[in-house]
């Protein structure tokens, strides 16, 4: 599999062939059948190793923080850094809601996501950080937020100053939300 996370990442879905992926694997075709049905069943393997990589690397990243804000702004900053590497911007941001539109429909997106961000914000809503507020409306708000920014750096001709702008963004909402629990009526 690692040789299709190499190829979707460099070429993209449309460019990428099975006939590639055997010949530089150095398998059979008929090995690749057995284990997916096609193209497209491959590219969703890929999807969510790469995925996977990242959540866990969001929950790393939100575990070592001593406090909720800090899991949060930790959680974030690591998705959103994911968004600097190849694979991910590619295959999981611009690339798998056309390649993977039904399993998506179908399953729901954010899938892996909403689990992942709901254990990162469950603090902030049990804690009183932020009081009155649902973990659920939060996470899918957050989401939203997560795939707008995700997008804006992985289709920048710049993604590290994008990503550098996302910061800036971030601090400024967390600033505020964390300003507006703490001021009082």
């Amino acid at each position: 599999m690692s040789i299709a996370r190499e190829r979707f990442t460099e070429q993209g879905y449309a460019a990428t062939s099975i006939e590639d992926i055997v010949q530089r694997a150095g398998v059979a075709k008929g090995a690749l059948y057995h284990h997916f049905s096609g193209k497209e069943a491959l590219f969703g393997a890929v999807y969510e190793a790469v995925l996977g990589d990242v959540v866990s690397a969001v929950m790393a990243a939100a575990g070592a923080a001593g406090d909720p804000w800090g899991a949060v702004r930790a959680g974030l900053a690591a998705f959103l850094d994911a968004c600097l590497e190849p694979s991910f911007r590619r295959v999981v941001i611009l690339e798998s809601v056309s390649v993977l539109q039904q399993e998506l429909t179908e399953g729901g997106i954010g899938d892996r996501e909403l689990p992942m961000l709901r254990t990162v914000l469950t603090p902030l809503t049990t804690s009183g950080a932020l009081p009155g507020v649902a973990v659920d409306s939060l996470a899918h708000v957050a989401l939203g937020g997560l795939y707008g920014a995700a997008l804006y750096i992985a289709r920048s001709p710049d993604p590290t100053a994008a990503r550098a702008e996302v910061d800036v963004v971030l601090d400024t909402l967390v600033a505020g939300l964390r300003a507006s629990t703490t001021a009082g009526p």
